[in-house]
């Protein structure tokens, strides 16, 4: 039913797609939500590849009862097969293989904690999870494209500094944590405040040699460092204020970007972090792309407020400046909040709904 229900969507977006002369190409994103892991509304269930001395606090039932075996391991990979093949079916092109934003197969990259055949101290052992799942992917729907979006680094979680009088939430600061900081991907565990890159650059390279050509770059996480991972102005209510311009975290998403597509070229890669460029989006993107610095760029909240952007964009139109994001992050605080997401602040049609004072109260709450 899931899967019908999911195809019939596709036929949708096409046909919608059709009548304004466009053909797109569509995919499907493979992943497990992990520690953040939800199943039923409301309550959390997380599965855990280990155990971490910060993130664990931070979702009830992340505990060793959450810690998910080899054989269970060896079970999902198979699940992965299964959903690529049903992909396949209503007629994907393809799929995302999803290793980013703390889920479950971005946290097995940081595994080096954990005993057993998917875990331990290199990077291949750390790549096992991964090599399965691309493998069953192949083996249960040959022929279908695969990409992968990959936190090609992490960050220390932050918290917010406390609360105003006015409600408004504290400037975010890293956690106290020990040093060397081994639970993080691309990350300088003896310095953790900084990047390092030379494992995820490794990991692009077995991927291209693996036969998987994109790779959209992106970092962090939305649930501890989302300034990081989503610069914005506003934070979701349950964030923290901006630790510094979120200009700066646009930079830094470019620059990983940039130095993925300069150390492994033959990959197509897609950059994210873009919608708090607002109007300057354009004419950025345009010139990084015509310098060579990745292949294309990816849009998300952007597209909630103004899905007609690329379009205007690319008929030399005017923006609409009235649609663009502004990154309120209520698309980002309503599901947090067991509430539909989508661009509540533009869109009318969220606007409309009685979905909406429940989330005005849930953030004055």
């Amino acid at each position: 039913g899931t899967a019908a229900a999911i195809g019939a969507l596709r036929r949708e977006l096409v046909a919608a797609a059709g009548e304004i002369g466009v053909t797109p190409y569509v995919g499907l994103q493979l992943t497990h939500s992990g520690r953040w892991s939800r199943p039923e509304p409301g309550a959390a269930a997380p599965r855990i590849a280990f155990r971490h001395p910060l993130l664990d606090a931070r979702v009830t039932g992340a505990d060793d009862r959450a810690v998910l075996s080899d054989a269970e391991l060896d079970d999902l990979v198979q699940c992965f097969g299964k959903a690529a093949r049903l992909a396949r079916e209503e007629g994907f092109d393809f799929v995302d293989v999803k290793h980013c934003h703390g889920y479950l197969l971005h946290e097995f990259l940081a595994a080096r904690s954990r005993p057993g055949r998917y875990g331990g101290e290199s990077l291949a052992e750390r790549s096992r999870l991964l090599h399965g799942v691309l493998e069953a992917v192949r083996g249960e729907a040959p022929g279908l494209e695969v990409g992968v979006r990959l936190s090609v680094f992490d960050c220390v979680p932050h918290r917010p500094t406390g609360v105003d009088a006015a409600g408004s939430l504290g400037r975010g600061l890293p956690e106290s944590h020990p040093t060397p900081y081994p639970w993080a991907f691309g990350l300088d565990a003896a310095a953790p405040e900084r990047v390092n890159l030379s494992e995820p650059i490794d990991l692009a390279r077995d991927l291209l040699a693996r036969g998987v050509r994109w790779l959209n770059v992106t970092a962090g996480s939305p649930y501890y460092v989302p300034h990081v991972q989503r610069p914005a102005a506003f934070p979701p209510s349950d964030g923290y204020a901006p630790p510094e311009d979120p200009l700066c975290g646009v930079a830094r998403l470019l620059h990983a970007a940039r130095a993925m597509k300069e150390a492994v070229p033959e990959m197509i890669v897609v950059s994210s972090g873009w919608t708090y460029l607002q109007e300057y989006l354009p004419h950025v993107a345009q010139a990084c792309v015509r310098r060579g610095w990745f292949d294309a760029i990816g849009l998300g909240r952007m597209m909630l407020s103004y899905p007609e952007l690329p379009a205007d964009i690319l008929a030399g139109r005017r923006l609409d400046r009235r649609r663009l994001c502004r990154t309120f992050s209520d698309c980002t605080t309503a599901p947090r909040q067991g509430l539909v997401s989508g661009c509540y602040p533009l869109d009318p049609h969220y606007r409309a709904l009685p979905e909406r004072e429940a989330l005005e109260r849930r953030k004055r709450r």
